[in-house]
This record gives structure tokens, sequence and C-alpha cells, in this order.
């Protein structure tokens, strides 16, 4: 008789019921609640049969159809020749260096002839025939450029004639010759005025002067035009470093850096200007005499001077000489040293400008200065009382002050005059003791 084999497929059988059971348990331990599971909070309605809402819908999202682009516009083309610019130049200012670099290749085979560029400011100087070149290399590259504008002219001011009367300036007229240092309290010996300390005079150059002689000068010519120097940068440089007798500088003890950007006829323009100010700041000086100015405002002008200013150089520019209401650039920049000028009365001089941010003022009318040819002049303006303030700067350097901290400090010991801020500033600036 064959022996049955049911009794061990009963056990088979068992053990495959228990081994199913077990993992049964263990995926329903592990299984992901149902999808309209609802976290548990108590309501009134606590122990009803609460039926699960419904799950919202996501709305529905529908990606609009992208609007139709507009090509870039360029408001300032048509402006480029505007009073007070060069003549058919633009000032252009790019993203990145790396835009400007892919300007330069391209500006010949758009027929621009470009004069000068500067990486650090991201501009180029361009002079153009016609703005159709540039209207179509804006429209091509609009998202490389930042601004478009015109190089404006910045120049040596020079000076009207007396006002007989105004209600916007006091008339000064009295000349101070040789006593300009004394009414501002820089006498005594100064032999060592302003030692260690780099005075950049953006200008019109400085030619050698008898004034000058033991004064350490180091040329940079911008213009480079092979043309006769005008003698204002030499006079200029004079009034801050001279140590002749019948000159006295305020601190003779100085390092001259010599800038020079306008030509014969004392006339330069912001892109030379702005890119000077960075050559004089990365060149390592400390003050930066400005005694020339625009009638207009530039966006590379105002970067070059914010590149100065966050490396603590102290720039003095003059006010200028137009008998306006509004002050030159960059002296109405703010946070620039900007200088009016007052006759030998106290008095503001005639073709002093006014405007709200003038720092102070400064001997100015019938100012004795060294000039080209090794001569000496009696002359006039906003740019001689800029010179003096920046030797009265180098000497607080050379005392080691910190040079944000000058323009406070002279504001605060200024002589006060009798006139509104906007004529005079804080007042007749001071040698601090």
């Amino acid at each position: 008789m064959r022996p049955t084999r049911l009794p061990a497929l009963l056990f088979a059988a068992t053990v495959l019921i228990m081994v199913g059971s077990v993992l049964w348990l263990l995926w329903e331990s592990h299984a992901p609640p149902a999808i309209n599971a609802l976290p548990y909070s108590p309501s009134p309605n606590a122990g009803k049969p609460v039926v699960p809402e419904a799950m919202p819908q996501s709305p529905k999202v529908t990606t609009p159809a992208p609007a139709p682009a507009k090509p870039p516009t360029s408001p300032t083309i048509a402006t480029l020749n505007v009073p007070g610019s060069m003549p058919n130049e633009a000032l252009l200012t790019f993203r990145t260096p790396e835009a400007l670099a892919a300007f330069r290749t391209r500006a010949a085979s758009l027929g621009l002839e470009l004069l000068g560029y500067d990486i650090k400011l991201r501009t180029a100087r361009v002079r153009f025939r016609d703005t159709t070149a540039l209207e179509r290399d804006l429209n091509a590259h609009a998202e490389d450029y930042t601004h478009i504008g015109p190089n404006l002219i910045t120049r040596i001011p020079g000076i009207p004639r007396p006002i007989a009367k105004s209600d916007t300036n006091q008339g000064g007229n009295v000349p101070f010759r040789s006593q300009g240092l004394k009414a501002i309290g820089a006498t005594g010996d100064r032999s060592a005025w302003g030692q260690g300390v780099t005075v950049a005079v953006i200008d019109s150059g400085i030619t050698s002067h008898p004034s000058l002689t033991s004064v350490k000068i180091t040329h940079y010519d911008l213009v480079n035009d092979g043309s006769t120097f005008n003698g204002h940068g030499t006079a200029m440089a004079s009034l801050i470093a001279g140590n002749d007798s019948n000159v006295g500088g305020v601190s003779p003890a100085v390092k001259l850096l010599d800038i020079r950007v306008a030509d014969t006829n004392g006339v330069s323009n912001t892109a030379l200007v702005s890119s000077a100010i960075i050559k004089a700041t990365d060149l390592g000086a400390r003050i930066i005499n400005i005694s020339l100015g625009a009638n207009g405002d530039s966006p590379v002008l105002d970067e070059a001077v914010r590149y100065a200013q966050s490396r603590n150089v102290v720039i003095v520019a003059a006010a200028g000489n137009e008998q306006l209401t509004a002050l030159s650039m960059p002296a109405g920049i703010p946070g620039v040293l900007s200088v009016g000028a007052v006759d030998a009365n106290g008095t503001q001089a005639y073709f002093s400008n006014s405007g709200a941010g003038l720092t102070l003022v400064a001997p100015g009318v019938g100012i004795v200065s060294g000039y080209a040819d090794n001569r000496f002049v009696i002359s006039s303006g906003t740019s001689q009382a800029t010179a003096i303030t920046s030797g009265v700067v180098a000497y607080l350097l050379g005392r080691g002050y910190y040079g944000p901290n000058i323009i406070p400090l002279l504001t605060r010991t200024a002589e006060p005059l009798q006139a509104p801020a906007t004529a005079v500033g804080a007042g007749l600036i001071q040698v601090p003791k």
C-alpha cells in the first residue's frame, strides 16, 4: 500500500497562509496614507461621520504667449549735440569690460571713430558723422549699454565783466595781491607743509617755473597734441606748492602729479577729465585739484569721482566764474570740496558762482601766481581759490589728518562771512592750528 502525502501538504499550506498574513500586516503598516485622508483636528462635529472634502483642484496654469519684442529705444541719441558738448561726439558706457572690448572691435565697421576708451570706467569716446550707426548699434546690443550721452566740454573758466548790481552775487573786486595766504592763516615757515602728500593737478599742464624748482613733478599728457601749454596749470601748481619769495604756495613740500587734459585754449572734455581722475587715484594722489569745469553733469564723471572718493581721495574743485546760481561740475557733485572766491574784503567775488552744496570760499581776486614762460601774473578766479584750498588740504594730510574728515574740519573752522551759504558756503577757509 502506497503511503499517503496529505499531512505534508496540509503542513505546507498552513505555513504559506501564515507567511502571507505576516507580509500583509507589514504592507499595511507601511502603506502611504489614503490620498483623501485629512489630519485630525477637534471640531463640534467630532464623533459624527466625516465625509472627506474633495481636494481643491489646482488652477490650470497657462503660459502666456510672449509679448512681441519692442525694439530698444535710444532717446539720448537725438540729444548728443547739445550746447556745451563736443561736436559730433558721444560718450558711451558699457555694462562690462567685455562689452566695451566687443564694441571697440566693431566700431570701425560702423563708421565710428574711436577717440579713446577707459577700461575701468567701461567707456568709449567716439566721433560720428551722423547718429544712424550709433542708433543701429544701440538697438542691436541694447543689453551691453548702460548709458549713451554727449561728451561735455570742460574748460578753464574765463572771467566775465564785473556786474554793476546783482541779486545773486555780492560783486567783490578788491585784490589780495600778496596778502592771500595771510588772510587764511598760512604764515610762518611752511617749507615742510605737505610733506609726503601727492597732489594731482588736472589742468592744462605744468611747465618749468622758478617757483617750482625744488618741487618733484611727474608729468602725464592726455591731450598729447604737441601744442603749446596754456599757463593756467602752472599757475595752479605755484599756488599749491610754489616756494619763490614772490609766489608763496601753501604747501611747498608736496609732490605734484601733473595730468594735462586741457589744450592751448584751455578746453577739455568730460571723457578726459574722468579718465584723469581715475589715473590720478591709481597713481597715489591723495588730493585732486580740478580748477576747471563743465556746465552739466555726466554719469561717467560721477562714477570717476565716486571711484576716487572710495579710496579716500579729496577732490577739490572750482565753483566756476560764470556768475551763475549753479556750481560747475565736478564741483557740484556730492562729496567734492567745492570752492568759491572772495575778494580782500571777504566779499563774494563778482564772478564766483553760487549754489547749494558750495563748501567754502578762498582768496580769488587779484592773486599773484606763476605762469608760463617763467612769468608772474596777477589774476582772479575760483581756480586760484581752489588751488589755495588744495594747498591747505595737503598741509592737513601731511599732519596726519584722515581724508574723509577734511571737509568737516574745514567747514567747522572757516571764518563766517556776511553772505548766504549759497554764496560763500561755510565761510573763508582758515588753516587749522
